[in-house]
């Protein structure tokens, strides 16, 4: 009875007949899957934090940063639940250039103008009509202070809500911000949406 042993070859460039001048069969040749296996998690470690925009340092520079949509009458289901029984979802973005996460991450929230929903996420943007821009920001510890220049142009009953909770979600998605104030010009912004 004749046995078939298939071999591999130690290198791509020679072959194997199977059999040897002696005709004893050879031993197989194999690699130990240790070494891959700890370059897959070296490579799997060394990556993170890259290009995730999660668990970021306010001051960490970035190109990914999340921005805070809304899911209106949605009762908390997909994000953290805000006034008028909606949810504050939090949405990757991509930055046009790499900045610190913050800064770059308010930046792109009151950039998103003209469509009220966001055509990738589907998800609404309160701030869509708003043109905001960041004045200043202050930074003391964990407390953050965000001044604004411009003006608010929100739809309905709700949207003063939806908008300071965009951005109060926006700014303590950051692990080391605590507490942030919104101000329009010297005025705090929950007042300004409460004279509105």
């Amino acid at each position: 009875m004749s046995r078939t042993l298939t071999m591999l070859s130690p290198s791509p460039s020679r072959s194997s007949t199977g059999s040897d001048s002696t005709g004893s069969e050879r031993r197989r040749w194999r690699l130990p899957r240790w070494p891959f296996l700890a370059l897959l998690v070296g490579i799997a470690c060394c990556s993170q934090g890259t290009g995730s925009a999660t668990n970021l340092q306010a001051d960490t520079p970035t190109e990914n940063v999340r921005i805070f949509l809304i899911e209106r009458e949605d009762g908390g289901i997909l994000g953290r639940k805000t006034s008028c029984n909606d949810s504050a979802v939090p949405v990757e973005v991509k930055l046009p250039r790499r900045m610190p996460a913050l800064g770059g991450a308010l930046e792109a929230l009151l950039g998103m103008r003209g469509d009220a929903e966001d055509p990738r996420s589907g998800l609404y943007n309160a701030l869509h009509a708003s043109p905001l821009r960041i004045a200043n920001l202050q930074r003391r510890g964990g407390e953050l202070r965000v001044r604004l220049e411009g003006y608010l142009e929100l739809g309905d009953a709700c949207d003063g809500d939806r908008a300071l909770a965009q951005l109060t979600e926006t700014a303590l998605q950051f692990p080391d911000i605590q507490a942030v104030f919104f101000y329009l010009g010297d005025k705090p912004l929950r007042e300004a949406l409460a004279g509105r």
